[in-house]
């Protein structure tokens, strides 16, 4: 603490001194009075303290000085711990120790050199300098990795960047650069040549396909009768003079085509019916509407079911209906009948037709064991003309019952359910009249 006092004391010393007015003396720190036989030190005592051993003030900045009191001036004098002003009058106190780096690379008073331009600045203008020189070399700002100087910058995102934005030249749409060549071959609108080398020179790539189906001349077409059996071949204009001309030989190819489809449309039509008729000698025949169909019924209607076989090559049938009756039972019943139609094998069969024909009208009650179904059959008379072999226009009225139901009792039980009645018509080969 003697040794910091003192030190300090003694600086200050040069700075001021004790001022004295009218024989009153003052302190030059705060100017309180002073008295004057106080003011001078006792030579002893200033001889003991100036001897005392004492550590450089800036010991804690690292220096390992330690002497007597009064060889402390001294040593501040050489301490390169000591602050001293900069040497090229910045104004700033800097440490001997680092006074040579802050002359060399912080003083703003100093003179350096940019590195890339090669200019002299002091180191106030230096800081202005650094980031705008234009010889830096500095990266792209599109993130292409050159790095280029700062001067050339504009001229290479312009015109040199590979990720700059460039249009293309068929369609205008904008990619970048290194991608653009890839584009290009794919480009919609790139001007391809048309393969027939017509008289159009560049077609765009998506026209292309137009082009060729609706606008090439070039393109060989065959006729448009083709699949009727023309071969002629030939390019647009031609085609429209062959259309022209040969009028007749298309017609007589289109009649050759409907013949021939008309046979085999007749051919599909046997074939199918011989998959899907019924051969069974049984027809469950379901009529639906009922309602609708007996109100067309009392404007006379009949209706016919599909035809069936007694066997597979046996006599072609159909069941017909009135509902409401017929003959004697018009009005007030349902009549049914069976008829023969010419079947294939007719010239095999024996004649007169001769099977038990039965009808059986189904009573749809939810109690099966408490239904009451109407059955009704017939053995078919030899004589009456209609069970002989059918010609090709068969009567128009078969053989059966005209009173086969009355309509009072259709109503008392569920002949008819959900407007549908369920009528079998089933013919039996082993009970036979004999001829």
């Amino acid at each position: 603490m003697i040794s910091c006092f003192y030190g300090e004391t003694k600086r200050r010393s040069k700075k001021s001194s004790i001022s004295s007015s009218e024989g009153v003396f003052t302190c030059p720190e705060d100017n309180l009075p002073l008295d004057y036989a106080k003011i001078y030190p006792d030579p002893d005592a200033e001889v003991a303290i100036m001897g005392s051993v004492v550590y450089c003030i800036h010991y804690k900045e690292g220096c390992k000085w330690s002497d007597e009191l009064r060889k402390l001036q001294g040593h501040l004098n050489m301490c390169k711990f000591d602050a001293i002003p900069c040497t090229n009058h910045c104004g700033a106190m800097i440490p001997r120790l680092v006074m040579e780096d802050h002359l060399l690379y912080t003083c703003p008073k100093r003179r350096t050199r940019c590195e890339y331009c090669s200019r002299d600045f002091t180191g106030e203008t230096l800081e202005n300098h650094v980031g705008s020189c234009q010889l830096e070399p500095i990266y792209c700002e599109n993130k292409c990795g050159s790095k280029i100087q700062r001067r050339h910058q504009a001229n290479h995102r312009q015109h040199e960047c590979t990720k700059r934005l460039v249009p293309c030249r068929y369609c205008q749409k904008e990619f970048v650069y290194d991608t653009l060549q890839i584009h290009t071959a794919k480009c919609p609108r790139l001007p391809v040549s048309c393969p027939n080398r017509c008289d159009v020179l560049k077609i765009a790539k998506e026209d292309l396909e137009v082009h060729l189906s609706d606008h090439c001349t070039a393109l060989t077409l065959p006729c448009t009768f083709k699949e009727m059996g023309c071969k002629f071949k030939g390019t647009r204009s031609a085609l429209d003079q062959h259309l022209e001309d040969a009028t007749k030989p298309h017609l007589l190819l289109v009649c050759g085509v409907v013949s021939r489809q008309q046979h085999h449309i007749n051919a599909l039509r046997t074939t199918l019916q011989g998959l899907t008729l019924n051969t069974s000698g049984t027809l469950l025949w379901k009529i639906s509407d009922y309602s609708r169909r007996l109100a067309e019924a009392r404007e006379g209607y009949e209706l016919c079911s599909t035809p069936f076989y007694t066997s597979q090559y046996g006599y072609k049938l159909m069941a017909t209906l009135f509902l409401n009756g017929n003959g004697a039972g018009e009005g007030t019943h349902l009549s049914i009948y069976i008829k023969i139609l010419p079947g294939e094998y007719d010239a095999l069969l024996q004649w007169p037709f001769s099977h038990t024909v039965t009808f059986i009208l189904y009573d749809q009650t939810s109690t099966v064991d408490q239904a009451c179904n109407i059955v009704e059959s017939f053995v078919p008379d030899p004589t009456w003309k209609n069970f002989q072999r059918p010609s090709k226009e068969p009567d128009a009225l078969g053989f059966g019952f005209p009173r086969f139901v009355s309509h009072d009792i259709l109503k008392k039980r569920h002949y008819v359910k959900d407007d549908v009645m369920y009528i079998k018509v089933k013919v039996d080969g082993n009970k036979t009249i004999a001829v």
